[in-house]
């Protein structure tokens, strides 16, 4: 017979109800309850819920109380298994029949259920008394005339969990004993809404009041869950992961009514069973509120320096006294660009010019040696990569005993003062030079002149013409020499070049190509670049293709990225051209306008047949 057909052949209440069903449909019923066919209505109803039920259930039907009971519920038994079907209660449980006895009664003779959690039974297991704990539920089955006619029973065992709340309350009363004495705030809370299990005196003394045992936390300190501490205990016990605080503000409510503020670290640690899962949280607390106000205080007052090292437009450092600097103020990140600690103990003298080092550091060295102060000019590296001169000064300062104890220094900027200095002295120079030139640049004019002119009037007119575009170029460097007043309109690079070059050319599209896109430049900038054209064009007049007939000038530039690029290409047929032996003043001019006043640089590569000149300005620096 097939599964479907056998349960087919069981009467309709039986169906389904597993193991036990077989056992009842199989039993002979004459003894109690009589054949399963003559059962009454509201028994099979009870008994299909019973046995299609996954939770241990049995009914006890009639006046003795004759038990039926599912598979989930027959380990209860246990040896009982399976003689106690069908007998009475009274003789299945005669072990524990005067703890149940009178619960059954009261089901049957007043209707009310009863309800049990815990309850301490000692059966009778293979022959030895043994305590167990159950939770179990008696209801009264009526029948469809309102007589009770048996109970309804549902429950389990809970020993193990009984006796595992015993052994952790066990432990709770000896961490209780062993923490009583223990300097640190110390409690232990039970369950879900941190019930206090343990609470040692410290903790009483933090928290000013007593009486926490038997009290969730919210109850017993009901200030702390607005501040956030509820929700801490909930996060710790349902995710396992302990939580730490540090110098935590804390608000606690006195007996009086006070509200006093403190300052605690402490510890939410979880407890867990055999089974891993949250059974408690342990709470370990210091009151440091003493030690928050001073670091408080020590922070204000670190506050107020900083406030003030910051507001003044210095670079402030400070060392120990064998040098090591370890302290730098929020200026001296900003200006050079460096990372907080990058330059902290030898590694500041990084950012110094190359060529400035070790003047530098040997006057530290003294100061270091002698307690001497610091005193020295020096360039440093800027965070836009620019080298920009400073002062750097630096005091010590010494004990009751005359020993030093640290050094105090500043970094000052004086870039700008010292490019104007030399910028003066370039110029004075420059008017003494140009004087020279100027009488050079009119006898070539005047010799290129003859040589192309065919009358002298014709030479008188291009002369005339000639000497107009060198007052012209004369007058776009006069800001620069004129005590810095610089004017207020652009110069266009392509006119600048033209006019500065056209003083020098007999003939200016046989001679010179200019290639590039148009830019405007500032007054700085245009002065600039006319200083170091005006003495470009000088030399190739001097020396170069200008004094040369078929000698010729390619000037090309292009804008890449953040700087200009220039190409300056004589080509000088019929001489062989030689590097200077030194740098005339003409070339170390060009070359400190376009390292200070451009951001750039010059390079000359000096060839038989005439010179290169590579010319590199900042982007930045052209409409200045």
């Amino acid at each position: 017979m097939s599964t479907d057909e056998h349960q087919n052949a069981r009467p309709g209440f039986l169906r389904n109800g597993g193991f036990m069903a077989d056992l009842i449909l199989d039993r002979d019923w004459s003894d109690g309850l009589g054949p399963i066919d003559t059962w009454p209505a509201a028994l099979r109803s009870a008994l299909s819920i019973c046995l299609n039920s996954s939770f241990p259930t049995a009914i006890y039907w009639g006046p003795e109380l004759r038990l039926l009971y599912n598979d989930s519920w027959s380990p209860i038994p246990g040896e009982r298994h399976p003689w106690a079907l069908g007998r009475p209660a009274a003789e299945v449980w005669s072990d524990i029949w005067d703890v149940v006895g009178p619960q059954f009664r009261q089901v049957m003779e007043t209707g009310e259920g009863v309800t049990t959690y815990d309850q301490l039974l000692v059966m009778d297991r293979n022959g030895v008394p043994t305590e167990g704990y159950w939770n179990y539920s008696l209801s009264s089955i009526r029948d469809e005339f309102g007589n009770i006619c048996g109970v309804f029973n549902q429950g389990n065992e809970t020993t193990a969990a009984v006796l595992a709340r015993r052994q952790t309350q066990e432990e709770i009363d000896r961490l209780g004993r062993l923490f009583a004495e223990a300097p640190a705030a110390i409690a232990i809370t039970e369950g879900p809404s941190h019930v206090f299990k343990l609470v040692n005196p410290a903790y009483e003394a933090l928290v000013r009041r007593t009486g926490f045992l038997g009290k969730p936390v919210a109850e017993a300190l009901p200030e702390v869950e607005d501040q956030g501490f509820i929700s801490l205990l909930d996060s710790v016990y349902g995710t396992n992961e302990p939580y730490k605080g540090t110098a935590v503000p804390v608000e606690f409510v006195l007996p009086d009514g006070e509200r006093q503020l403190r300052h605690v670290d402490f510890v939410f640690q979880p407890i867990t069973d055999k089974a891993g899962q949250s059974a408690g949280i342990f709470i370990q607390a210091s009151d440091v509120t003493e030690a928050a106000t001073a670091m408080a205080a020590l922070r204000e007052s670190e506050q107020r320096f900083e406030a003030i090292v910051n507001s003044i437009d210095q670079m402030i450092w400070s060392t120990r006294p064998d040098g090591y600097h370890d302290y730098f103020n929020q200026r001296w990140y900003e200006y050079t660009g460096v990372p907080e600690g990058e330059t902290d103990g030898a590694d500041w003298e990084t950012v110094f010019h190359p060529d400035d080092r070790a003047e530098a550091w040997a006057r530290w060295q003294e100061s270091l040696a002698t307690g001497k102060p610091y005193h020295v000019e020096y360039r440093l590296r800027h965070r836009s990569g620019t080298y920009r001169w400073v002062i750097g000064r630096a005091q010590c300062v010494r004990d009751d005993n005359g020993e030093i104890i640290r050094w105090y220094g500043t970094c000052t900027d004086i870039h700008d003062l010292k490019v104007a200095e030399e910028t003066r002295q370039l110029l004075l120079r420059e008017l003494n030079h140009r004087v020279k030139n100027l009488f050079a640049i009119t006898a070539g004019m005047i010799n290129m002149t003859a040589r192309s002119s065919e009358t002298v009037g014709a030479m008188a007119h291009s002369l005339h013409g000639r000497l107009q575009a060198l007052a012209k170029a004369h007058h776009l460097i006069q800001p620069a020499i004129s005590a810095g007043m610089p004017g207020t309109e652009y110069v266009g690079f392509h006119a600048l070049l033209e006019e500065i070059l056209s003083p020098h050319l007999a003939d200016r599209q046989r001679q010179v190509s200019l290639a590039g896109p148009e830019l405007q430049l500032g007054p700085n900038a245009s002065t600039s670049f006319a200083l170091i054209f005006h003495e470009l064009a000088t030399n190739a007049a001097k020396y170069g293709p200008f004094r040369d007939p078929d000698g010729r000038l390619d000037v090309s530039w292009q804008m890449d990225g953040g700087s200009l690029n220039l190409e300056w290409r004589e080509k000088v047929p019929h001489s062989q051209i030689t590097a200077p032996k030194q740098e005339g003043f003409g070339s170390k001019l060009a070359r400190t306008s376009a390292t200070h006043q451009l951001g750039g640089n010059i390079d000359f590569e000096w060839q038989p047949g005439g010179v290169n000149i590579a010319l590199k300005a900042a982007t930045d620096r052209l409409s200045k």
